[in-house]
């Protein structure tokens, strides 16, 4: 098991809330970020590393998006 840091960003893409989310691998944690997203946009964390992006409402990722990575 491995801890994951599930970050909810406003339309600034600021984190406003910061969630624990314990997880057997980034796959698991994606998975609860996907079903989280209505809302909001969520990057998943693990430690330093950024492990995913979901959209809110699990939009689709554009080009665009890779200035956000």
């Amino acid at each position: 098991m491995k801890q994951f840091e599930l970050r909810f960003l406003d339309r600034l893409e600021v984190p406003v809330i910061v969630r624990s989310y314990i997880a057997l691998d980034d796959l698991e944690a994606l998975n609860e970020a996907e079903r989280l997203c209505e809302t909001h946009t969520i990057e998943v964390w693990d430690g330093d590393r950024r492990v995913a992006r979901v959209k809110k409402g699990n939009a689709p990722l554009v080009p665009e998006d890779r200035q956000s990575l």
